[in-house]
């Protein structure tokens, strides 16, 4: 789960690192699949739940496994939300 973790963290922090005060277009989409509750804040228990729904969503034969195979499809909807 740790990976998993570290995954999410980089989907967040993917987009081009900027230093600008405002969130960009793709950091926003980031922040608020993770904002569940839409409070525009994103507490622990949030994290947890997207962590999860994003291992449901990239496990798609549902094993509670995550194959390479399965990593590829993902890179593919992150390339067609470009």
């Amino acid at each position: 789960m740790v990976w998993i973790k570290t995954l999410f963290i980089f989907l967040l922090s993917y987009s081009s690192i900027s230093f600008s005060e405002e969130l960009n277009e793709e950091e926003k989409m980031y922040f608020n699949f993770v904002d569940l509750n839409n409070d525009e804040v994103i507490s622990y228990e949030e994290i947890e739940q997207s962590l999860n729904l994003l291992f449901q969503i990239i496990d798609l034969n549902q094993d509670n496994k995550i194959s390479q195979n399965e990593i590829y499809e993902l890179k593919d909807i992150i390339k067609s939300l470009r």
